[in-house]
């Protein structure tokens, strides 16, 4: 899978963490691909730049996961987002499910 980030996404992360400035953006960015790859292997397909319930939800777990990151807390990420996580599972798969499709585009 090709994790895209966009100028738009990665201004939204560095803005949750009030980061001005441009040193740190490629570690940023693994951060985002590495939130993104966690949340898409717990939930199934996303699109986080959708403006749809599971886009939105996803975009916001994905900011919380780099902002665990940038902390150094990545790891208890999952047990204190649990509860998100398992509510964009079942968003994810009522959506696609009345769609009719089995990924996201």
């Amino acid at each position: 899978m090709n994790f895209e980030i966009s100028d738009e996404l990665l201004r939204e992360v560095k803005s949750q963490l009030q980061i001005t400035f441009t040193e740190r953006d490629p570690m940023i960015k693994n951060s985002i691909k590495s939130g993104m790859a966690f949340i898409i292997e717990k939930v199934g397909p996303v699109n986080f730049e959708e403006q749809s319930v599971a886009g939105i939800r996803a975009k916001d777990l994905l900011l919380n996961y780099c902002r665990y990151d940038w902390d150094g807390y990545r790891q208890t990420f999952e047990a204190d987002y649990l509860r998100d996580i398992l509510s964009l599972q079942i968003t994810n798969v009522v959506g696609r499910v009345s769609n009719g499709s089995n990924s996201t585009k």
